[in-house]
């Protein structure tokens, strides 16, 4: 081993070692979030927005055949959240939350029904937006609880 590599090599273990402790010290700090329960009618945020800006109205948030100007499409928001549209939760006249997954891998079967939502809130209560990382999800009312699929994200 040359002079050159005897002096590095004990200089990036160290370096290393600091790193790895760090690592550890950090993953330490880390909390678990609180698992919290919301509840509200599932939507297709892209409809609901458009509905509410083209028209006024709520219609194409609460329901899941939509308004356009061209007339009714029938399941609209189900294929639209089958087709990878963001989700998010309708609640006492707005939008309360948005959904942090992949709605095209099994939300969609829940497009414009009453649910409830298992996980946790994403981000700071302070900030604007509310996003919420969904890890389960039942029709209101029933006891079976469906696990969110959110491993395709992207």
């Amino acid at each position: 081993m040359s002079q050159f590599k005897k002096a590095v090599f004990p200089v990036a273990m160290l370096a290393l070692a600091f790193v790895l402790v760090a690592g550890v010290a950090g993953a330490q700090d880390m909390k678990k979030p609180e698992t919290v329960t919301i509840s509200g009618k599932l939507v297709d945020l892209s409809c609901a927005a458009k509905g509410q800006a083209m028209m006024g109205s709520d219609t194409n948030a609460i329901n899941d055949d939509h308004m356009t100007p061209d007339g009714k499409i029938a399941n609209c928001a189900t294929m639209c959240l089958k087709g990878g549209q963001p989700a998010g939760i309708y609640s006492d006249g707005k939008l309360t939350a948005t959904l942090l997954a992949n709605a095209s891998l099994n939300l969609y079967k829940f497009a414009a029904k009453d649910v409830e939502v298992m996980g946790f809130w994403a981000g700071k209560k302070e900030d604007k937006t509310a996003t919420f990382m969904p890890a389960k999800i039942r029709v209101k009312g029933t006891k079976e609880w469906t696990e969110v699929q959110t491993k395709q994200m992207h």
